[in-house]
Protein backbone atom coordinates (compact mmCIF):
# COMPACT_ATOMS: atom_id res chain seq x y z
CA UNK A 1 0.00 0.00 0.00
CA UNK A 2 3.06 2.20 -0.50
CA UNK A 3 6.84 2.33 0.98
CA UNK A 4 6.13 4.37 3.90
CA UNK A 5 2.98 2.28 5.18
CA UNK A 6 2.61 -1.18 3.66
CA UNK A 7 0.21 -2.54 6.72
CA UNK A 8 -1.41 -4.85 3.91
CA UNK A 9 1.12 -6.65 2.88
CA UNK A 10 2.79 -6.60 6.35
CA UNK A 11 -0.18 -8.88 7.45
CA UNK A 12 -1.05 -10.68 4.38
CA UNK A 13 2.50 -12.29 5.19
CA UNK A 14 2.35 -12.63 9.12
CA UNK A 15 0.99 -15.82 10.50
CA UNK A 16 -2.27 -13.70 11.25
CA UNK A 17 -2.97 -13.02 7.39
CA UNK A 18 -1.77 -16.21 6.46
CA UNK A 19 -4.20 -18.08 9.12
CA UNK A 20 -6.95 -15.70 7.79
CA UNK A 21 -6.50 -17.04 4.26
CA UNK A 22 -6.86 -20.45 5.20
CA UNK A 23 -9.16 -20.26 8.14
CA UNK A 24 -12.04 -17.43 7.04
CA UNK A 25 -14.88 -21.00 7.03
CA UNK A 26 -14.21 -21.33 10.93
CA UNK A 27 -14.48 -17.41 12.16
CA UNK A 28 -18.17 -16.96 11.90
CA UNK A 29 -17.73 -13.71 9.89
CA UNK A 30 -21.39 -13.88 9.30
CA UNK A 31 -22.37 -13.79 13.10
CA UNK A 32 -24.30 -11.15 15.08
CA UNK A 33 -21.80 -11.16 17.87
CA UNK A 34 -18.42 -11.56 16.97
CA UNK A 35 -16.42 -11.54 19.93
CA UNK A 36 -12.84 -12.89 19.71
CA UNK A 37 -12.55 -15.81 22.40
CA UNK A 38 -16.43 -16.48 22.07
CA UNK A 39 -17.56 -16.69 18.84
CA UNK A 40 -13.96 -17.34 16.96
CA UNK A 41 -10.46 -17.70 17.49
CA UNK A 42 -9.35 -19.48 14.24
CA UNK A 43 -7.12 -15.96 12.80
CA UNK A 44 -7.76 -12.60 13.95
CA UNK A 45 -8.37 -9.09 11.23
CA UNK A 46 -7.46 -5.84 11.49
CA UNK A 47 -10.59 -5.16 12.99
CA UNK A 48 -9.94 -7.69 15.58
CA UNK A 49 -6.94 -6.30 17.22
CA UNK A 50 -8.06 -2.65 16.93
CA UNK A 51 -11.32 -2.19 17.08
CA UNK A 52 -13.63 -5.60 17.91
CA UNK A 53 -14.78 -6.89 21.12
CA UNK A 54 -13.27 -8.89 23.59
CA UNK A 55 -14.87 -11.10 26.25
CA UNK A 56 -13.69 -7.86 28.49
CA UNK A 57 -13.50 -5.06 26.00
CA UNK A 58 -15.91 -2.80 24.40
CA UNK A 59 -16.01 -2.74 20.50
CA UNK A 60 -13.91 0.89 20.04
CA UNK A 61 -13.60 3.31 16.77
CA UNK A 62 -10.54 4.29 17.97
CA UNK A 63 -7.41 2.29 16.26
CA UNK A 64 -5.12 3.89 18.61
CA UNK A 65 -6.73 2.91 21.44
CA UNK A 66 -4.58 -0.32 21.66
CA UNK A 67 -1.76 1.15 20.06
CA UNK A 68 1.32 1.68 22.95
CA UNK A 69 4.23 3.20 20.38
CA UNK A 70 4.07 5.60 17.33
CA UNK A 71 5.66 4.62 14.62
CA UNK A 72 5.29 7.47 12.49
CA UNK A 73 8.13 10.17 13.68
CA UNK A 74 11.63 9.71 12.25
CA UNK A 75 12.05 8.93 16.52
CA UNK A 76 9.24 6.95 18.00
CA UNK A 77 8.12 7.29 21.46
CA UNK A 78 5.57 5.92 23.87
CA UNK A 79 2.43 7.38 24.13
CA UNK A 80 0.28 9.28 26.59
CA UNK A 81 -1.23 6.33 28.97
CA UNK A 82 0.79 3.58 26.81
CA UNK A 83 0.61 1.16 29.47
CA UNK A 84 -3.15 1.05 29.66
CA UNK A 85 -3.51 0.91 26.07
CA UNK A 86 -1.12 -1.99 26.01
CA UNK A 87 -2.66 -3.74 28.15
CA UNK A 88 -6.14 -3.27 26.22
CA UNK A 89 -3.84 -4.80 23.34
CA UNK A 90 -2.71 -7.97 25.57
CA UNK A 91 -6.09 -8.39 26.73
CA UNK A 92 -6.81 -9.07 23.18
CA UNK A 93 -3.83 -10.97 22.33
CA UNK A 94 -4.32 -13.43 25.34
CA UNK A 95 -7.44 -14.65 23.68
CA UNK A 96 -5.86 -16.80 21.38
CA UNK A 97 -2.19 -17.01 22.84
CA UNK A 98 -0.76 -17.75 26.33
CA UNK A 99 0.62 -14.58 28.30
CA UNK A 100 4.03 -15.49 28.04
CA UNK A 101 3.53 -15.68 24.24
CA UNK A 102 1.82 -12.11 24.48
CA UNK A 103 4.56 -11.08 26.64
CA UNK A 104 7.38 -12.55 24.54
CA UNK A 105 6.41 -10.55 21.42
CA UNK A 106 6.44 -7.57 23.21
CA UNK A 107 9.77 -7.69 24.57
CA UNK A 108 11.01 -8.01 20.26
CA UNK A 109 8.75 -5.71 19.49
CA UNK A 110 9.86 -2.83 21.81
CA UNK A 111 13.49 -3.91 20.95
CA UNK A 112 13.02 -3.75 17.37
CA UNK A 113 11.97 -0.28 17.97
CA UNK A 114 14.43 0.68 20.96
CA UNK A 115 16.85 -0.81 18.26
CA UNK A 116 16.04 1.81 15.42
CA UNK A 117 16.10 4.62 17.38
CA UNK A 118 19.36 4.49 19.46
CA UNK A 119 21.41 3.03 16.24
CA UNK A 120 19.92 4.67 13.49
CA UNK A 121 16.92 7.38 14.07
CA UNK A 122 18.76 9.63 16.80
CA UNK A 123 22.29 9.72 15.10
CA UNK A 124 20.75 10.34 12.08
CA UNK A 125 18.42 13.02 12.80
CA UNK A 126 21.14 14.47 15.24
CA UNK A 127 23.18 15.13 12.09
CA UNK A 128 20.19 16.67 10.55
CA UNK A 129 19.60 18.98 13.38
CA UNK A 130 23.20 20.00 13.64
CA UNK A 131 23.31 20.48 9.92
CA UNK A 132 20.13 22.63 9.73
CA UNK A 133 21.63 24.85 12.78
CA UNK A 134 24.75 25.81 11.71
CA UNK A 135 23.86 26.70 8.54
CA UNK A 136 24.88 23.85 6.12
CA UNK A 137 21.86 23.30 4.84
CA UNK A 138 19.04 24.97 4.04
CA UNK A 139 15.64 25.18 5.25
CA UNK A 140 13.95 24.49 2.26
CA UNK A 141 12.36 21.24 2.01
CA UNK A 142 14.34 18.69 -0.48
CA UNK A 143 16.50 21.13 -1.76
CA UNK A 144 19.91 18.66 -1.06
CA UNK A 145 20.58 15.27 -1.68
CA UNK A 146 20.93 14.51 2.24
CA UNK A 147 17.52 15.43 2.74
CA UNK A 148 16.38 13.05 0.31
CA UNK A 149 18.42 10.56 1.76
CA UNK A 150 17.44 11.14 5.07
CA UNK A 151 13.39 11.23 4.42
CA UNK A 152 13.64 7.97 2.83
CA UNK A 153 15.72 6.03 6.07
CA UNK A 154 13.19 6.65 8.00
CA UNK A 155 9.58 7.28 6.44
CA UNK A 156 10.22 4.17 4.34
CA UNK A 157 12.91 1.90 5.10
CA UNK A 158 12.50 2.90 9.01
CA UNK A 159 9.17 2.53 8.87
CA UNK A 160 8.75 -0.43 7.60
CA UNK A 161 10.71 -1.92 9.66
CA UNK A 162 8.90 -0.82 12.82
CA UNK A 163 5.71 -2.27 11.16
CA UNK A 164 6.60 -5.07 10.26
CA UNK A 165 8.21 -5.74 13.58
CA UNK A 166 4.66 -4.88 15.24
CA UNK A 167 2.94 -6.78 13.09
CA UNK A 168 5.08 -9.97 12.62
CA UNK A 169 6.20 -9.67 9.19
CA UNK A 170 9.84 -10.94 9.23
CA UNK A 171 10.35 -10.04 5.34
CA UNK A 172 9.22 -6.30 6.33
CA UNK A 173 11.27 -6.05 9.62
CA UNK A 174 14.24 -7.84 8.23
CA UNK A 175 14.46 -7.64 4.31
CA UNK A 176 12.53 -4.40 3.42
CA UNK A 177 13.56 -2.85 6.74
CA UNK A 178 16.33 -2.74 8.87
CA UNK A 179 18.65 -4.09 5.80
CA UNK A 180 17.62 -1.07 3.64
CA UNK A 181 18.01 1.12 6.71
CA UNK A 182 21.69 -0.13 7.55
CA UNK A 183 22.41 -0.49 3.75
CA UNK A 184 21.48 2.97 3.07
CA UNK A 185 23.04 4.70 6.60
CA UNK A 186 25.89 3.35 6.26
CA UNK A 187 26.81 3.87 2.25
CA UNK A 188 24.64 6.42 1.61
CA UNK A 189 23.76 8.83 4.89
CA UNK A 190 26.74 8.97 6.24
CA UNK A 191 29.06 9.35 3.59
CA UNK A 192 27.20 12.23 2.10
CA UNK A 193 27.33 13.58 5.75
CA UNK A 194 31.29 13.57 5.36
CA UNK A 195 30.91 15.05 2.12
CA UNK A 196 29.15 17.94 3.93
CA UNK A 197 31.36 18.22 6.89
CA UNK A 198 34.38 15.71 7.14
CA UNK A 199 35.06 14.08 10.11
CA UNK A 200 31.46 14.29 11.51
CA UNK A 201 30.22 11.00 11.60
CA UNK A 202 33.19 9.70 13.73
CA UNK A 203 31.65 10.61 17.34
CA UNK A 204 28.88 8.06 15.99
CA UNK A 205 30.65 5.36 14.57
CA UNK A 206 32.90 5.38 17.65
CA UNK A 207 29.82 3.70 19.58
CA UNK A 208 29.30 -0.15 20.38
CA UNK A 209 26.23 0.39 18.01
CA UNK A 210 28.53 0.16 15.11
CA UNK A 211 31.62 -1.31 16.21
CA UNK A 212 31.16 -4.12 13.74
CA UNK A 213 32.64 -1.98 10.91
CA UNK A 214 36.19 -2.49 12.88
CA UNK A 215 35.50 -6.12 11.93
CA UNK A 216 35.22 -9.37 13.99
CA UNK A 217 38.04 -10.67 16.47
CA UNK A 218 39.33 -14.64 15.63
CA UNK A 219 37.08 -15.32 18.63
CA UNK A 220 34.19 -14.28 17.29
CA UNK A 221 34.49 -15.59 13.40
CA UNK A 222 35.26 -19.31 15.40
CA UNK A 223 32.14 -18.87 17.25
CA UNK A 224 29.98 -17.83 14.12
CA UNK A 225 31.46 -20.91 12.64
CA UNK A 226 31.02 -23.28 15.15
CA UNK A 227 27.13 -22.34 15.47
CA UNK A 228 26.98 -22.97 11.64
CA UNK A 229 28.19 -26.26 11.05
CA UNK A 230 26.41 -27.32 14.43
CA UNK A 231 23.20 -25.81 12.91
CA UNK A 232 23.74 -26.70 8.99
CA UNK A 233 25.86 -29.40 9.28
CA UNK A 234 28.72 -27.58 6.87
Amino acid sequence: MGPDHPQLEIYQESKHGIKYDNFQHLMNLESDSWVVGKDYSAAPTCATCHMSATPNLPVTHDVGERISWTLRPAISFKLENWEQKRGKMKEVCNQCHTKQSTDNFYVQFDEAVELWNEKFAKPAKGLMDYFYESGKLTRTPFDEKLEWTYYELWHHEGRRARHGASMQGPDFTQWHGFYEVAKNFYTKFLPECEEIQKGVTEQILASEYHSWKKGMTEDQKKKVLEFYKQRYGQ
